[in-house]
């Protein structure tokens, strides 16, 4: 299975996720800024990329990915006002900070 692909410029956030996922089993990486995601996206397909909409660039990285066979999540904290905008505007699923990893797994 390709592995998961974790997009948020929250440190301790993403790095906290990662850990649980590795623990449940999954593969997978992290990435700080869009640019570090386009960068990892060119080396290795993801089965899932969970995209922060708070980071600079996130629509236009949201629609490039649109046309990509993974499975595209966006997640922010209390501004559910992006979630939306970005669930309206790509083919994406949505998930409010904070959230556990198995809601995301679930997704």
């Amino acid at each position: 299975m390709a592995p998961f692909l974790i997009v948020d410029g929250d440190r301790n956030f993403r790095e906290a996720l990662a850990i649980a996922l590795r623990l449940d089993g999954f593969d997978v990486r992290v990435a700080a800024s869009v640019k570090d995601a386009q960068r990892a996206l060119a080396i290795l397909p993801f089965t899932m990329v969970l995209v922060d909409s708070l980071l600079r660039g996130a629509d236009e990285f949201l629609g490039q990915l649109a046309a990509s066979a993974c499975a595209l999540i966006v997640a922010t904290g209390p501004h559910r006002e992006l979630l939306d905008r970005a669930a309206t505007r790509h083919r994406v699923r949505t998930l409010e900070k904070p959230f556990w990893a198995a809601d995301l797994v679930a997704l």
